[in-house]
């Protein structure tokens, strides 16, 4: 496990890379419209240098934003590997042009990021979302037992738009996992409430989370792509945590049905196994028969 020391210095690279448009004068466009949906990291700061950095090789960074929600995910696009990953709720003030992100989940865990609340000043430019702002650094205080703050990191990020040619708003929104069936099951099971599963759904992406409530523990998370019409649902993994599932690539098509603000998806997914040689083969296929409902006062 990564120390404080040690997990604050990477934090510009696995975490969020923003940037500072203090210089720049530009019209902002239409504030919450312009926020909604997705977003990949073209270029950020470390804190100290004036030279702007962009993620190497096939590592990318991704964020996904719905009305009040957003997840970002940063991942190898040729591996099987995901960096780091955060989410929770966030405002958006017109007036003051601040965004701030409430933290509720975050990996790698240690980082004493959950429920810190971070703002960050925004400008939008040519199709770009500029953002500045600082998470605060804590060290273990032995006298009181505590966390304290001791310090802040300065965050500077350039996002760009990956969604401005879809017009797909019919899944839109922030969804969780209301009950499921498990296999072979004839009746619905419901989560229990410490237990957090959502999906955030854009017009071309999606991201699901599954959490410990008010813990720093993600069990498992998946993203990607997703084409709907208007009968079947097909995911297209780019993503998935943990490592090793073998499920990176695979397609998953859905047979989906939204009534008011429920959605149902039922369809099957491969179940991998790892033979003798080391191999991930399929063994056979697990059910999906799931329940999802729109997040309490978000509309699509």
């Amino acid at each position: 496990m990564f120390s404080l020391k040690i997990l604050f210095v990477f934090t510009p690279l696995i975490f969020l890379f923003t940037c500072n448009p203090a210089t720049e004068t530009t019209t902002e466009t239409d504030a919450l419209e312009s926020l909604e949906g997705s977003w990949r990291m073209q270029s950020y700061k470390v804190e100290g240098e004036d030279s702007w950095r962009q993620l190497s090789g096939s590592v990318i960074q991704e964020k996904y934003i719905t009305a009040n929600h957003f997840a970002w995910i940063q991942y190898e696009t040729e591996k099987d590997t995901i960096y780091g990953t955060g989410g929770g709720t966030y405002n958006y003030n017109q007036n003051t042009h601040t965004y701030t992100e409430d933290i509720k989940f975050f990996l790698p865990a240690g980082s004493n990021e959950l429920g810190q609340s971070i703002p960050f000043d925004v400008m939008f430019k040519d199709g770009k979302w500029y953002h500045t702002g600082y998470t605060l650094v804590f060290e273990f205080d032995p006298e009181t037992g505590k966390n304290v703050v001791i310090d802040s990191s300065k965050i500077e990020e350039i996002w760009e738009r990956t969604d401005a040619t879809s017009s797909d708003k019919s899944l839109v929104g922030t969804w969780q996992l209301e009950s499921f069936k498990d296999h072979g099951d004839s009746i619905r099971t419901d989560y229990p409430e410490f237990v957090s599963i959502f999906k955030l759904v854009t017009p071309t992406h999606f991201v699901w989370i599954h959490y410990i409530t008010e813990q720093d523990i993600v069990l498992a998370q998946g993203s990607g792509t997703y084409n709907f019409d208007g009968e079947t649902y097909t995911e297209t993994l780019k993503s998935v945590y943990p490592s090793g599932s073998n499920q990176v690539g695979t397609i998953m098509p859905f047979k989906s049905k939204r009534e008011n603000d429920s959605w149902f998806l039922l369809g099957n997914i491969k179940r991998m196994e790892q033979d003798a040689s080391g191999e991930m083969i399929a063994k056979d296929s697990a059910k999906i028969d799931e329940v999802w409902n729109l997040f309490p006062g978000l509309g699509s």
